[in-house]
C-alpha cells in the first residue's frame, strides 16, 4: 500500500502588527489543550499575523477545514487550524476565527517559540508559509 501524497499550500505574506489579543486567547486553557492536541506543540502566547495579497488561500484552507478549536465557553467562535511550516524552520500552525467579519487575507501563526525573535524578522517582512492540506 502507497503513503498518501500530502498536499502543501504555499503563501507568502508580509507581518502585519496585530491587535495585542492573541496572548489573551491563547491563554485560556480549553484553546491551548485543543492547540497543543491538534498541533503537537504548547503555543507561544501570542500570533505572528501576516497579510497576503488576497483571500485565496484563507478560502481554499475554508473549503479544506481539516481540524477545528471548538469553542469552549459562550462568547468564543469556533476556528479552523492547519499544521505547516514557517520559513522552512520552525513547525507552526494557521488559525482562521470562523467569524463573517474576519478578514480573508490575514492568517494568525501559531508556533511553540516567539517567531519574530526566532525568525529574526519584524513588520513589514516577508514570511513563506507551507500549508498542509
Amino acid at each position: 500500500m502507497t503513503k498518501p501524497t500530502l498536499e502543501i499550500l504555499k503563501v507568502h505574506g508580509k507581518i502585519q502588527r496585530g491587535l495585542g489579543e492573541s496572548g489573551n486567547f491563547l491563554g485560556i486553557s480549553w484553546v491551548n489543550n485543543q492547540i497543543q492536541e491538534k498541533m503537537r506543540f504548547s503555543p507561544w502566547q501570542g500570533t505572528l499575523n501576516i497579510v497576503l495579497d488576497d483571500g485565496e488561500a484563507q478560502r481554499i484552507l475554508r473549503a479544506r477545514e481539516a481540524e477545528r478549536i471548538v469553542a469552549g465557553e459562550p462568547g468564543f467562535c469556533d476556528a479552523i487550524i492547519f499544521r505547516g511550516m514557517i520559513n522552512q524552520k520552525y513547525e507552526c500552525g494557521v488559525i482562521i476565527p470562523l467569524v463573517p467579519s474576519y478578514p480573508e487575507n490575514i492568517l494568525e501563526i501559531v508556533a511553540p517559540v516567539r517567531l519574530k525573535d526566532a525568525l529574526g524578522v519584524d513588520d513589514g517582512d516577508m514570511v513563506e508559509l507551507e500549508l498542509y492540506l
